[in-house]
């Protein structure tokens, strides 16, 4: 195995499986969590995050296929996905129309109850099918209005800091692309709403 990245949450590793170039995503232990309280956090999240990235792609919105999902060792293997990811794609290019695209796929993953949960431009890749959103591990199934704009809220503030040259065009092409998610209106208005509330903390 590979070790591709070690995050707070989970270790990515390359792997190949059954023939086929794939990830394999494994949560690590909490040391600091009392350890039956770890295995059921890590446990929940495994499976839920198997569970969104399949309810994504059912919604449209390409994301890896997942092979295989082991709860005992907290782990998910899934196809592996060539391309670069949008955070050097925009480096490289400030082609702000990307970002138009990204937001038309955040209204697909919202309006079918989806909330990423760490949206940034890392988590999306460009593929030769497409664009690919990955790591879910942080996501929800909700309704929520409040959810959606917090899950922008985030979006926007990484956004900003790692694309500062385009932030202004870049994201009026987001809420352009957003748009075509029939509850934008009250999810923008409660944007601002979240935004004001964090100045005050």
């Amino acid at each position: 195995m590979e070790l591709i990245k070690k995050g707070a949450e989970a270790e990515l590793y390359r792997i190949m499986y059954n023939g086929r170039p794939a990830m394999l995503k494994r949560r690590i232990p909490k040391r600091y969590r009392v350890p039956v309280l770890d295995e059921r956090i890590r446990k929940t999240r495994t499976r839920r995050e198997a569970r969104l990235l399949e309810r994504a792609r059912r919604a449209g919105v390409l994301t890896p296929e997942v092979y295989k999902v082991d709860d005992k060792r907290m782990e998910i293997v899934m196809a592996f996905v060539s391309g670069e990811r949008a955070k050097e794609y925009l480096l490289r290019t400030e082609d702000v129309s990307l970002m138009r695209e990204i937001g038309e796929n955040i209204a697909r993953l919202h309006s079918n109850s989806i909330v990423h949960g760490d949206l940034t431009t890392s988590n999306i890749i460009l593929s030769k099918n497409g664009l690919y959103f990955i790591d879910f591990g942080l996501g929800a199934v909700s309704r929520s209005i409040e959810d959606f704009a917090v899950d922008l809220v985030c979006f926007e503030k990484s956004f900003i800091a790692t694309h500062s040259d385009i932030a202004e065009e870049g994201w009026a092409a987001l809420v352009d692309g957003y748009s075509s998610f029939s509850e934008a209106p009250r999810v923008w208005k409660r944007f601002e709403e979240v935004k004001r509330r964090a100045r005050y903390l």
